[in-house]
């Protein structure tokens, strides 16, 4: 039941809905959201880095008021590496689509996500079908894994 909510929401994220669905959690219900689609966010990551599965998460945007639409924006991609950086943090690395209007910058595609803001991890099933397309996992190009050992301390990355 979880899958297909989701499912649903991806859909018309990319306008295969009639309507475009408003992602707003209401502050009370926060903590029954996390409880009903899954556990631990950076278990469920490292998991899908070990499998090379495609996952969907839905990422608090700091930047966004409480209430607004867009505030927790469901997010589709390949995880690459988990990290903690330097200060602390723990990073995601995921790889997105190029044509995606956010992903910009020398390495189109390549997104950085603060775990700590990451709820409602759902690992993909490689082989299934979503949106009439085969789910695949897409070595990013530019994957370098050297890279986390000179930002800080890896903590998974695909082999």
């Amino acid at each position: 039941m979880a899958f297909i909510s989701i499912l649903n929401r991806v859909k018309k994220a990319f306008g295969f809905g009639a309507q475009r669905a408003r992602t707003v959690i209401p502050k009370n219900r926060r903590g029954q959201y996390v409880s009903r689609f899954g556990g631990d966010p950076l278990k469920e990551l490292e998991r899908a880095i070990e499998l090379k599965n495609p996952v969907s998460f839905f990422y608090n945007d700091k930047w966004q008021p409480e209430g607004v639409t867009g505030k927790y924006g469901t997010r589709i991609g390949n995880p690459h590496a988990l990290w903690r950086g330097n200060n602390g943090t723990v990073y995601l690395h995921l790889y997105v689509d190029p044509q995606s209007a956010s992903a910009t910058g020398d390495l189109p595609g390549w997104r950085t996500f603060i775990v700590s803001r990451i709820q409602g991890v759902s690992v993909l099933e490689l082989g299934t079908r979503l949106f009439g397309s085969p789910v695949q996992f897409v070595t990013a190009p530019g994957w370098n894994p050297a890279w986390y050992s000179r930002v800080g301390t890896p903590i998974a990355m695909i082999k």
